[in-house]
């Protein structure tokens, strides 16, 4: 087929590159803001030891968070904390866990304190004490939070959350040769650049241990760029937080939560069929549960995360809570059968309007913006303690967390996917009670898309490194002994007797090759319109083709942009680098630490743009795997007319620098999420001028035949 990789084609319109997350503009960042991203990376820096920073130790010794307290909007948080403090806070090296309600008040009143400081001044005195006295998970979560939510905080570059907590993303194997690197002072390490670097091979757990098939996709359910996404995306809607203060319903996160989740069922699903698995498996509260789980990761404490055996058989020792799961998912059913929900006062609220998915995914989730949680309450957490295999602390400050039970690691147990197949049946339960759209609804008069052209696909394993130093212990940094070249060269990177030294963990991960696509459109005006770009299935496991409404629970969306038509024929050619809503690998911690300490020194112009947003999906895992011969897929495109949304995108924030969390003005237009595959299919009124079905094939390579092919 033939190549567009190196064709320059003169469309006859105009569009826009940037998408839901993704802008491609560029702005410098100036000596104030420097002087917050070189504090902010220090601050993440071994956040199990305490005394790191001789300065920081000083300055947190001379902070009274007490006589500070008209340094923050809302006064009344830090007698809020207080109190908390006064009583006994979660203690240091103690497990933290955002579901153990005890922890979670806390750390919401933590937050508090970030998130009404009224500056800088005030956010960074009262987090470098908090970094000093409060548990350091709880301290790590309640800054990310704050840091994402702060207007003034904007273009904060925060670092990969696998790379501040190693411990959570690398197995104990890769962790272990970690800390014997360092404790052999730099045996077998090279020194370049004035820095000893170690490469450590890390692998999947499927690599160790084959305890079921689902391993097989190991590389992608484990994979650190889909992990920190996920864990990015609940700290830009934590459960707990909502109502008008923060303007978290303003993004329709209800919604966007049930779709979310629907992608990632969508997305694992072309990865299975990539691995001659099936369907996604399903389960019984009642019965065993047949899929296990062995993490292999340990917390910093060095108790180990607890593992699920397969047919784990947790009805016999937690039948109430079962009953309590089965309580709140009869709840949900009846509401969507009904189509009403029940509010606190007795009063109900019809959900049967397109709108009213938004109340379902809240009430599904639990969140803060849920109009009855007493009701229809904790189905995902309560859920997840039952399957992950943990057990019930009696101590109420302790917890053993199982990886479903942290946003970090949730996604790489295969029991998540089974579980949020039951949630998005909910969904879909939901979805299907609404009328499916008429041929007038989808089709879009004058406008044809005439044809499509696209580059051959190819994915391949290449190597990724991620700065794991922070999975050791260093010596403490003493600023008045430390060279000033030094300083000016590297700043405070971790040193051993006097040596600066970084840790990398290699891995192979899913990566592809840029591709274009040229879709030929025809227009009787000009007009403006969207562009939606979807992945799906050709075939199911047994080699059937899908039927159209059977498959539409399968496309995994790619693309949404927006276009102007011009009368008569329109070229629309769009590259893989530049689909709305990925994002490419993150900048290492020694890197980004580097390019900030000589970007302070004017040396250096340190970019602030959205290329390595957290609110972006990786664009790694854009395509599935393929096989080595060629496998089938197909591509659904579609021209939409344009819908203007109630708030015009970017309105309230800079997206150069910020996801707009909050802003309501995240989206292209006002199009539901996953349109037109959101309701149930008529083919009779299905087909109409302005879609096509394309089909192509995913070939898988070696890197050695990827790097050996000219483009």
């Amino acid at each position: 087929m033939r190549s567009f990789l190196a064709i320059t084609v003169v469309c006859l319109l105009a569009c826009t590159a940037s998408g839901y997350y993704m802008t491609k503009e560029v702005k410098y960042a100036d000596k104030p803001f420097l002087e917050k991203q070189k504090a902010m990376l220090e601050i993440f820096q071994y956040v199990h030891q305490p005394e790191l920073h001789t300065h920081l130790w000083d300055d947190q010794k001379a902070f009274d968070l007490a006589a500070y307290k008209e340094h923050f909007t809302k006064p009344q948080v830090v007698e809020e904390f207080l109190r908390f403090y006064k009583y006994g806070l979660l203690p240091m090296e103690e497990i933290f866990s955002v579901y153990n309600e005890y922890h979670r008040e806390q750390a919401v009143a933590l937050f508090h304190l970030f998130y009404y400081a009224k500056d800088w001044d005030t956010f960074y005195k009262t987090m470098v004490w908090a970094r000093f006295h409060v548990n350091e998970g709880m301290f790590v979560y309640a800054v990310t939070v704050a840091v994402l939510h702060r207007a003034d905080m904007q273009g904060i570059v925060l670092p990969a959350p696998y790379e501040i907590y190693p411990y959570y993303f690398f197995n104990d194997v890769v962790i272990s040769k970690a800390q014997r690197y360092k404790m052999q002072g730099f045996y077998r390490m090279k020194k370049a650049d004035g820095v000893y670097s170690a490469f450590i091979p890390s692998n999947y757990t499927g690599y160790y241990v084959h305890s079921n098939p689902e391993q097989r996709v190991s590389y992608f359910m484990e994979d650190i760029g889909l992990n920190a996404y996920y864990y990015y995306f609940h700290a830009d809607y934590p459960t707990w937080m909502g109502g008008k203060e923060y303007g978290l319903y303003k993004d329709r996160r209800g919604e966007f939560y049930l779709y979310q989740h629907q992608q990632f069922l969508a997305r694992y699903y072309l990865e299975r069929l990539s691995n001659d698995l099936g369907t996604i498996p399903t389960f019984s509260w009642y019965e065993p549960i047949v899929t296990g789980y062995y993490p292999y990761l340990r917390y910093y404490n060095g108790v180990p995360f607890p593992a699920r055996e397969n047919y784990h058989n947790g009805y016999t020792e937690k039948h109430d809570v079962v009953q309590e799961i089965t309580d709140y998912e009869r709840r949900l059913m009846e509401a969507i059968d009904y189509g009403f929900i029940i509010l606190p006062d007795g009063t109900f609220v019809n959900i049967t309007t397109p709108t009213g998915v938004e109340y379902l995914g809240n009430l599904i989730q639990s969140n803060g913006d849920s109009v009855n949680k007493r009701f229809y309450g904790y189905l995902e957490k309560v859920a997840k303690f039952f399957l992950g295999g943990s057990f019930e602390m009696f101590n109420e400050f302790r917890a053993v967390p199982s990886v479903l039970e942290r946003y970090e690691t949730a996604m790489r147990d295969p029991v998540f996917y089974q579980f949020f197949k039951r949630v998005i049946g909910f969904y879909y339960r939901y979805l299907d009670t609404l009328p499916s759209y008429k041929y007038d609804e989808i089709n879009f008069p004058g406008v044809k898309l005439e044809t499509v052209e696209m580059d051959k696909l190819v994915t391949y394993f290449d190597n990724f490194d991620a700065d794991i130093t922070n999975a050791v212990d260093v010596e403490v940094f003493d600023e008045n002994t430390m060279k000033a070249g030094e300083m000016k060269k590297f700043g405070k990177m971790a040193h051993y007797q006097g040596e600066d030294f970084v840790l990398y963990a290699r891995m192979p991960r899913l990566n592809h090759l840029p591709f274009s696509f040229k879709l030929n459109v025809v227009s009787d005006k000009p007009q403006k319109a969207v562009v939606l770009v979807f992945l799906g299935p050709k075939y199911d496991q047994y080699g059937n083709a899908y039927s159209v409404n059977a498959n539409r629970e399968n496309f995994f969306q790619l693309d949404h942009f927006l276009v102007d038509l011009v009368a008569g024929e329109n070229a629309i050619t769009r590259n893989s680098q530049d689909f709305s809503w990925f994002v490419k690998d993150r900048t290492t911690y020694f890197d980004l630490y580097k390019q900030v300490m000589q970007a302070y020194n004017g040396d250096y112009k340190f970019p602030l743009d959205m290329s390595e947003a957290h609110c972006g999906f990786p664009a790694r895992l854009m395509l599935p795997k393929g096989k080595k011969g060629g496998m089938p897929f197909q591509f659904f495109f579609m021209i939409a007319p344009y819908h203007a949304p109630e708030v015009e995108r970017f309105t309230g924030y800079d997206q150069t620098l910020s996801c707009g969390v909050g802003s309501g003005a995240r989206y292209i237009d006002a199009l539901p999420f996953g349109y037109p595959f959101n309701r149930k299919i008529n083919e009779a009124t299905w087909f109409t001028p302005n879609m096509v079905y394309y089909d192509t094939m995913i070939f898988h390579k070696s890197e050695t035949e990827v790097n050996s092919v000219v483009v």
